[in-house]
């Protein structure tokens, strides 16, 4: 029979663990170099809620099977490692640590690593840094046998995401100074080079969403920015970016930085026009030859959306940064740069958020 881990133990456990590391960090533990791996890992936020998840469990009971993931595992320790991650351990970082650990997703083991029944060496895992953050996990998971070492592995944690988050909070001031003396044209030297850089995709995100909120600064409209490369996130999503007028879906925006096809065009819109957008716009990247000169299936699926009461177009972002720029007086810089910070919070593009504190200040030389 499964095991029932009470939520409200495991919250006052995380809640005093903050307590005793502000005061005093704690920083060792059994598997420190483990955690540290992990931690630090590139694309491993699902094996570190994981791992987080599996020592918080253990501290709370003992008898749990720390590589367990899901309550239908056949292990006597067998325990929902999904609910304890979504309710306890996403919202314990989310409240008190400022989304340090990512708040992208409050569901984080609803991801492919999270959906086996127990971590295993055989799991299906990406290779490089998640293949070894699995492989780490199945070896040096099990070395924590009772609640006090598991306990010392949480508390370790906290400190780590602790001194992570104070990190963070030194470079937002750092950040908003240097926003403050920006110009317009710094900000576009700025957007420019983060373009350049990509990060998968997500730059294309944080620089369009800036600019829509710009185009669109009314209370009528909310704009809704989405993890790059990660269609359907949510049931509500109709695109890669949604604008919102009155509550209601008013246009949709696919953002490619990379070569995409006629299949890509018209399922895009179909989803927007199944959604009731009036209108859906394809920004191009800078990786993607798109926008330059569109092929033919994009005019068919435009013609054919038309005769359906929706437009359809298409544009390159640095059109885009020129239109917005060239035709709005008074823009806030300060305002492009927060937008910019916090949607690269907000998704979860860590590395790319990381980069725009380091180089903000380039822009000025």
């Amino acid at each position: 029979m499964a095991i029932d881990i009470d939520k409200t133990i495991a919250t006052k456990l995380l809640n005093t663990s903050y307590t005793n590391c502000v005061r005093t960090p704690v920083d060792t533990c059994m598997i420190k170099s483990t955690i540290d791996f992990i931690m630090n890992g590139k694309n491993c936020l699902t094996y570190r809620y994981i791992m987080f998840t599996a020592l918080l469990a253990k501290a709370v009971n003992p008898s749990v099977d720390i590589l367990s993931l899901q309550a239908g595992d056949d292990s006597e320790g067998a325990y929902d490692a999904r609910s304890l991650a979504s309710k306890v351990v996403y919202r314990f970082q989310a409240s008190l640590l400022g989304n340090v650990l990512d708040g992208s997703n409050n569901d984080p083991l609803v991801n492919k690593p999270g959906r086996f029944s127990r971590l295993s060496p055989n799991n299906a895992a990406a290779g490089g840094d998640p293949r070894k953050a699995l492989q780490l996990l199945c070896s040096n998971l099990p070395k924590i046998q009772n609640s006090i070492d598991a306990r010392q592995c949480v508390d370790y944690i906290v400190s780590l995401l602790l001194a992570e988050k104070k990190n963070r909070d030194a470079k937002k001031v750092h950040f908003d100074n240097i926003a403050n003396n920006m110009s317009i044209f710094n900000v576009r030297n700025f957007m420019s080079s983060l373009l350049d850089k990509g990060f998968g995709g997500a730059a294309l995100v944080l620089v369009t969403t800036s600019l829509y909120h710009i185009q669109f600064p009314t209370d009528e409209y909310k704009i809704s920015a989405h993890p790059a490369n990660q269609a359907g996130t949510s049931r509500q999503q109709f695109s890669d970016l949604d604008v919102y007028c009155n509550g209601h879906p008013f246009m949709g925006t696919e953002l490619k930085d990379k070569p995409f096809s006629s299949t890509d065009v018209d399922h895009a819109a179909k989803t927007a026009f199944n959604a009731g957008a009036s209108s859906l716009l394809f920004i191009a990247g800078r990786q993607s030859t798109f926008a330059a000169q569109p092929p033919t299936y994009f005019a068919t699926t435009r013609e054919k959306y038309a005769h359906r009461g929706m437009y359809v177009g298409v544009a390159s972002i640095d059109d885009l940064m020129d239109m917005i720029f060239a035709s709005h007086a008074n823009i806030s810089t300060i305002h492009l740069l927060d937008v910019i910070r916090d949607t690269a919070e907000s998704i979860g593009a860590l590395e790319a958020q990381m980069w725009i504190y380091e180089h903000l200040a380039d822009a000025m030389q």
